[in-house]
């Protein structure tokens, strides 16, 4: 049996002058159990949903795809928000501006409302290691509302409601 291995795989003439090279590796995580997690004033881990990645080369970037499907359960102008983090920092996240939260994506209920929603992000991040590293969701729920994940805020067993799956998926791409 034959066996083909490699790390970077270049094109016979090379790579164009300022180009970066191709897919190293691919991680990816998902959580299609729905939960709900509660009121908090400061961010918090969604339970279990986090992907580990190790960086080959130090000058690799990482390219992460985040989707989050959530909802709210809370009265009116209850807002729960969520952000992308690099092991500890925070990063794709808003500039700061004053008292606000600088997060990647969230929601603020009308209503008493609680319909599901989805943030979709794909970003290109530069960790500069060849350690494991590891992106996950942190989460924030204020108002006395409740942060939903895969589900909306009512979660009726009828089929007007629904369940959702979330992912991360990161790519190491050479630099």
């Amino acid at each position: 049996m034959s066996e083909l291995r490699t790390n970077r795989i270049v094109p016979r003439d090379g790579l164009p002058s300022g180009s970066a090279g191709g897919i190293i590796q691919l991680k990816s995580t998902s959580l299609s159990n729905a939960l709900a997690m509660g009121t908090n004033s400061s961010f918090e881990d969604v339970t279990g949903f986090s992907v580990s990645i190790t960086p080959t080369r130090s000058d690799s970037k990482i390219f992460v795809m985040l989707c989050v499907n959530f909802s709210s359960a809370g009265a009116g102008g209850s807002r729960v928000s969520f952000r992308l983090v690099r092991d500890s920092t925070a990063i794709a996240i808003g500039d700061a501006a004053g008292s606000r939260e600088q997060v990647t994506g969230g929601s603020e209920t009308s209503g008493g409302g609680g319909n599901m929603k989805n943030s979709s992000l794909n970003f290109l991040d530069s960790p500069s290691t060849t350690s494991a590293v590891t992106y996950k969701v942190q989460y924030i729920a204020n108002d006395g509302a409740s942060f939903q994940l895969n589900t909306s805020a009512g979660d009726s067993n009828s089929t007007g409601y629904m369940r959702s799956v979330s992912t991360i998926s990161v790519m190491e791409v050479s630099g």
